[in-house]
Formats: structure tokens, sequence, C-alpha cells
């Protein structure tokens, strides 16, 4: 099966240098890999990347936005590679992963087992993620931060997902830096969604949500591990929960029914979801959200 790797990346050298070196150990190497910069990688760094790539037979494509007509930010650089990319399976990696060395090989597999139309994505899971504790679980089913699903976007469109499975799961949400995708049904739901310059908070749960309500599901696959290399946010922390209140009611607005019931449960759920960050010291996150949430106008 041919696919592409795509990997997003603003100003992380260091860490993006790490993901392609991964890559490379993989025992089921891409056919093409495709880098979306927006920020400025070095001429050296391209160069000897390109060299790495080539050397093992893999097509290295390199692609700086031009900021004077496209816009910044995560979505946007996914739907210019959508425009770019040779094959209908393709894969999205933050570039501040480390992947096992089979990561591809176990997502590929899952893509070539299953057959059905309504197939969209194989995600993987991030190993280096907190499992969720009993606790966690019961104040989750007190908020209605729950699905069915151990992977899901609810009906008032809370993400939920559990690293803890074993087994391969059917659901409707999955990490969207540590996925794959096809390309052909993606086209039918819109692409990615922009809600706004620089990191559009939530557009993982937008895209899974519009992609779930067309009838697309997803397939996780926890034999295939990542580590996630987290580096300090690039952006103003208030300013991203301001961005996640904000979004989480467009994206209410646009993909949820507007039922009474389900204007409680999305007033509840936020209440837990916003107080879920004070009991874990995100203050500053927390109060982003509020007054997201409380904001009436548009932002850029």
């Amino acid at each position: 099966m041919k696919f592409t790797i795509i990997i997003p990346t603003y100003n992380r050298e260091k860490k993006l240098k790490e993901c392609l070196y991964s890559i490379l150990k993989q025992t089921l190497l891409p056919p093409e890999v495709l880098i979306v910069d927006d920020g400025n990688l070095s001429t050296k760094f391209l160069d000897e990347t390109k060299k790495r790539f080539n050397s093992k037979k893999v097509n290295f494509i390199y692609y700086k936005k031009n900021h004077t007509k496209e816009r910044r930010g995560l979505s946007e650089s996914k739907n210019i590679a959508l425009n770019i990319i040779n094959n209908d399976i393709f894969f999205i990696l933050d570039d501040d992963l480390i992947l096992d060395n089979d990561f591809v090989e176990k997502i590929i597999k899952v893509w070539e087992q299953n057959e059905e139309l309504d197939l969209i994505g194989v995600g993987g899971i991030i190993k280096n993620n907190r499992k969720k504790g009993n606790i966690e679980r019961i104040y989750n089913r007190i908020f209605g931060l729950t699905s069915p699903y151990k992977w899901d976007i609810n009906n008032v469109s809370f993400q939920i997902w559990d690293e803890g499975v074993i087994e391969k799961e059917k659901g409707y949400y999955a990490h969207g830096g540590v996925c794959s995708y096809k390309k052909s049904l993606i086209k039918k739901i819109g692409n990615f969604s922009n809600f706004g310059g620089g990191r559009t908070a939530l557009e993982d749960v937008d895209f899974c949500l519009r992609a779930k309500n067309k009838g697309y599901f997803f397939i996780l696959e926890p034999k295939a591990k990542v580590i996630h290399n987290k580096l300090s946010k690039k952006e103003n922390i208030f300013l991203m929960g301001f961005k996640e209140g904000y979004n989480r009611k467009i994206i209410f607005r646009n993909n949820c029914k507007k039922t009474f019931k389900n204007y409680l449960w999305f007033f509840w759920a936020n209440m837990g979801w916003i107080l879920r960050q004070f009991l874990a010291g995100h203050f500053i996150k927390g109060f982003g959200i509020i007054r997201g949430y409380l904001n009436f106008n548009s932002y850029k």
C-alpha cells in the first residue's frame, strides 16, 4: 500500500530532526514524506534531511508557506498538503513525536486488513500520556464527559479518549497528530476547518465530529505507539484557553443537535471541563476558557 507522511512544522528544527530520524528507522518506510513549513527551516537542515531520505529511496518534499497568500496555522498546512500528496492514505504527524520502530507498519497493517468504505482514519497511541484513573472516570461521568465508545466525540462536542486500551478499538476520535487518514473521504467532508490564525484549538475535535456525522469512523491501534516529546507552549496559555472555549461553542453550534437536553448538557460539561483545569492547577488556561466561552465576538 502506497502512503505519504505529512509533518506540519513551525520553528522546531531540533525536535523535527528527531521525529524524522525515527521515521527513517521504521520497519516500513514511506514512499513519500512532505514537510509543510510555517517557519524557517535552515537550508543546511533541509539539504541533509533530503540526502538521508533519498538514500533510503524515500521522496522528500519540502513546502514553505507564503504568508502573504497563505494563512498561518495547522489546519491550513494540512489542507495545503492534501493538494500536494500523491497517495490516498496519508499520516499527519506532530513534529515533536518519536515513533516506535514499527509504528508505521502497525498502522498500515490495519488499513490493509480493513476494506470498510467508511473507515476514514487509523490512529495510534501516545504512550507517555497519563492513563485515566477511577476518580477521573467518576468525575467525567458526573459531568457528562463520557460516551459509549472509548474514543469518541460525544453529542455535545467533548472528546473522549483512553490511552489504556489494549485491543484495537472502533471509535469516532483520534489524536490528530498521531493518525493516518484517507484523503478521498476527507475531501467529501470539506477538509480541515480553520477557526483562526496560529494554533487552532480543537480543530481535530471539529474534524472528527464532522466525520462522525457523515457516518465515518476511526480504528485505534494501541500497538502503534509514539512518544510525544512535548515542548513549552509556543502560544500564550490564556489565549490557548480562550480559543478552546470559543471554538467549542462554534463546534457545538455547527455540528450538534440543538435540543434543550443538549444545551443543558453542553453547559454542565463545560463547567466540569473548566473545573478540571483549576483542579489540575491550570488556572490561566481555565480563565482563558471561561473568557472564550463568554465571548461573542470573532477573533483572529
